[in-house]
């Protein structure tokens, strides 16, 4: 899943043909490094996706949202394009169908929740209702499209039925994209400028750690992972704190003039750090990865795409031993990564290693993890999408959204991820752990122990 990132909305109006360019003439479109990371890492037990969860109340117009799905898609060729390769056996998009959508009764059927790239579309979407009650799982693709590029999906795919559902006159009111910036969706790669000492210099520091040196595993203590749920089970918890929790958390930062990014990414090392105490992981650092969005000004009227990279923040448990440092630390930290675009050099990297694929490779299969980890901060996502409010809640056609979640994708050893959303006020905090590593009371007791961090924050810094 992505770290914050906010689409800026254009009222200009505008139909399907907006996306500026025929699919025929846009493909074949040749992968970027980080796309060919995130296809060698897709594996049926660790399939790269990532479902983003709503949760709705209303009644749906089937046939108004089939139509707005079928024009929707078409304005985001990723998310239909299928794989092929070239000569030199480099994969490559080309044109492929829209995705079905399956209708389904509640509680639905998870079979959605990992599927493979190689035979699939870059999405796949399940409606389950019961009655007024209607679950949403968009499951999207990281090879095809990052966190941003799905909220951009899913806001043109609501303002559309909106439009629809509402019998409104007038073209779509969908700000304008354009598909052939697609074919420059890497154009901020750090090899097109000017190398400097000092990027070679921080290109060495980004990789050659992620490399050579162990971070610490999530400790499952000497849980028998035979003895959990089997591997395609739902492995999501979502905790979402009370209004004022949420505005009390948010002062606190204001008060320490830091980001509430930072604050809460403070929290995470340490609950991390208390549950390694008095495992043999403790004695590693804690790597948490936290994705980077890399797109240019000019991007942002790109279709869906994966546009991201990838920043690392390490600390070892002494760091985490006094709140307050620890949080001028991660501010400190988070500012050079900003400064120094730091997810450059991470892209820069693969960029290098896939001259040699199978460095790639050899890279990916090493016995250790990239990180401990996964921190993303997606904001307010549902409340950047341009719909009427009624009762704090956003409202479209006859439904009205009553919150949503999802985290990124785990990975061997990679055992937890964590997402905060931010809808009506209140924050949900959705937790992926391994199933394959953690037993379901483990998992709540992880959530858990996060939840009464953030709430020993609100009662000894406030």
């Amino acid at each position: 899943m992505a770290e914050k990132g906010v689409m800026p909305h254009e009222s200009t109006e505008c139909d399907a043909s907006s996306a500026g360019v025929a699919l025929d003439s846009l493909f074949p479109l040749p992968f970027t490094p980080f796309e060919y990371y995130y296809l060698l890492e897709d594996r049926p037990e660790y399939a790269s996706t990532f479902p983003v969860r709503l949760q709705s109340r209303g009644m749906l117009d089937r046939a108004a949202f089939s139509q707005a799905f079928t024009l929707t898609v078409q304005r985001h060729p990723f998310l239909m394009a299928r794989i092929e390769y070239d000569r030199r056996d480099w994969p490559r998009w080309a044109a492929g169908d829209p995705p079905p959508i399956h209708w389904a009764k509640l509680p639905a059927d998870p079979h959605a929740s990992a599927f493979s790239r190689a035979a699939c579309s870059g999405l796949q979407m399940t409606i389950g209702q019961a009655g007024d009650l209607i679950d949403w799982e968009f499951v999207f693709h990281h090879v095809a499209v990052d966190g941003l590029g799905a909220f951009q999906f899913i806001m043109d795919l609501f303002l559309a039925y909106d439009h629809l559902s509402l019998g409104s006159a007038g073209p779509l009111p969908w700000r304008k994209v354009d598909a052939a910036r697609l074919r420059d969706r890497d154009g901020h790669q750090l090899f097109k400028q000017r190398l400097r000492l000092k990027d070679l210099f921080r290109l060495l520091r980004v990789t050659l750690p992620l490399n050579v040196q162990k971070a610490a595993i999530v400790s499952n203590h000497d849980h028998d992972p035979t003895t959990g749920e089997p591997s395609h089970a739902p492995d999501d918890l979502v905790h979402h704190l009370s209004e004022h929790e949420t505005s009390e958390l948010s002062r606190i930062a204001a008060v320490h003039s830091v980001m509430l990014h930072d604050l809460l990414l403070r929290d995470y090392f340490l609950t991390l750090d208390e549950w390694n105490r008095g495992t043999t992981e403790a004695r590693r650092p804690i790597r948490i990865l936290v994705p980077t969005n890399l797109r240019r000004r000019e991007d942002y009227r790109m279709p869906a795409a994966n546009v991201f990279s990838f920043t690392f923040l390490s600390r070892r448990a002494r760091d985490c031993r006094d709140r307050a440092a620890l949080l001028d630390s991660i501010q400190d930290e988070m500012a050079e990564i900003k400064r120094q675009k730091r997810g450059l050099y991470f892209e820069a990297g693969l960029r290098i290693f896939c001259i040699w694929p199978a460095l790639l490779r050899w890279s990916l299969s090493r016995p250790w993890p990239f990180a401990t980890a996964i921190f993303s901060n997606l904001g307010a996502g549902l409340d950047n999408v341009p719909l009427p409010l009624h009762n704090g809640l956003r409202v479209c056609g006859d439904l009205a959204f009553e919150g949503g979640s999802g985290a990124a994708p785990v990975r061997p050893d990679t055992r937890v991820s964590l997402a905060i959303h931010t809808y009506a006020g209140r924050m949900a905090i959705c937790v992926r752990c391994d199933p394959r590593s953690f037993h379901r009371d483990q998992r709540r007791a992880l959530l858990d122990a996060y939840v009464q961090q953030l709430r020993t924050t609100i009662e000894t810094e406030s």
